[in-house]
């Protein structure tokens, strides 16, 4: 594999969604590489835009390094092509994030296939870039048709559901078990989402590489302040925060997966210049467990804290995210328990907590 850190300041990264919880550790760490590449971070919003230059500006070591661009509507036709060009590498992050959807087709299947289309179309017309790494999700792995499925693993092959089986209004959620059926179209949506770039790179044979990163739930800290408090957490830490906290009921189990925020961004770097990494789907993901399990840790580590006692008692699926392990150079998962306490720290270090 190519060494870490094969950057050079000539490079010029690409990271859209530069303000949601993964995306501001690929910039944060592109920016800490010892010969660190410039980055153009793209974001929908001038107060986003304002926050991570404010952000940036305390911290004299980034330099010129950084360049904010806000890209309002992300699957706009064309909505990229200002902001690749002159890119050597991109890491499309940003996505949206869509729970119960009316107009599936509409509101969140083709959007989705825009979002990541979009910018690979975008790159078309910038002889400079030579790699695009997407995110993913698990979910674009996962088939929710076979629920815990004990004794099976995963390794990253596709969900079997496609855009027509998604899109008609005939689904039937309930040949679906229960604690899956709202997450169905999101899932869906990861899954044509990716089906339509691989296509699309089939099709063009750009002059790039294209490569997809699949973390199971993320968990870890901000770099960016929690300015909205808990409201500023994803969805995934909310589902810490809550174990944490909430002393009358855990959370319900869906998916037992947890990666730290540190290692997906990582993963997402170092499959940019990893040659080995090109042309294929990469899950990241450290530990199974279940939300009692974290909450044994919430209390081990944070006494002044009462998550729920209650037992959840799960024989899950396996997963195999082993190969992420050497040949995108992570060299071993940041473990659960670092991934709970550092989250949780960081909420309650706020001034309203």
């Amino acid at each position: 594999m190519s060494a870490t850190h094969a950057y050079n300041s000539s490079d010029l990264v690409l990271v859209t969604g530069a303000n949601g919880h993964v995306a501001q550790h690929v910039v944060d760490q592109l920016l800490s590489l010892p010969a660190s590449p410039r980055v153009r971070a793209t974001v929908r919003s001038d107060v986003a835009a304002k926050q991570i230059a404010s952000f940036y500006k305390e911290r004299p070591w980034a330099g010129d390094k950084l360049d904010i661009v806000v890209v309002p509507d992300i699957v706009k036709s064309g909505a990229f092509d200002d902001a690749v060009k002159g890119v050597t590498h991109i890491a499309h992050i940003a996505s949206p994030l869509i729970i119960g959807a009316e107009d599936i087709a509409n509101d969140l299947l083709k959007p989705a296939m825009q979002g990541t289309v979009g910018v690979l179309q975008s790159a078309l017309s910038s002889p400079t870039v030579k790699a695009v790494v997407v995110t993913s999700s698990f979910g674009s792995v996962f088939d929710p048709k076979f629920g815990w499925r004990a004794g099976y693993t995963y390794s990253a092959e596709f969900n079997p559901i496609t855009f027509e089986e998604a899109a008609s209004p005939d689904l039937d959620l309930n040949q679906y078990p229960e604690p899956w059926r709202p997450y169905i179209t999101y899932c869906a949506s990861k899954v044509v989402a990716e089906r339509a770039a691989w296509d699309f790179h089939k099709k063009h044979s750009p002059q790039f590489s294209l490569t997809m990163i699949l973390p199971t739930y993320i968990g870890g800290p901000n770099i960016l302040p929690l300015l909205k408090g808990v409201d500023s957490l994803s969805f995934s830490q909310k589902l810490l925060w809550k174990t944490a906290t909430d002393s009358s009921k855990l959370p319900d189990m869906d998916w037992p997966g947890w990666v730290d925020v540190r290692d997906v961004a990582k993963a997402h770097i170092n499959a940019l210049v990893t040659p080995e990494a090109a042309g294929k789907r990469w899950i990241v993901s450290a530990a199974l467990t279940t939300y009692s399990e974290i909450a044994d840790i919430v209390r081990r580590k944070f006494p002044s804290l009462t998550p729920s006692t209650d037992v959840q008692t799960v024989d899950y699926y396996n997963l195999d995210a082993s190969p992420a392990l050497s040949v995108l150079g992570l060299g071993k998962y940041i473990e659960l328990e670092t991934t709970v306490v550092d989250t949780i720290q960081q909420v309650l270090a706020l001034p309203t907590i």
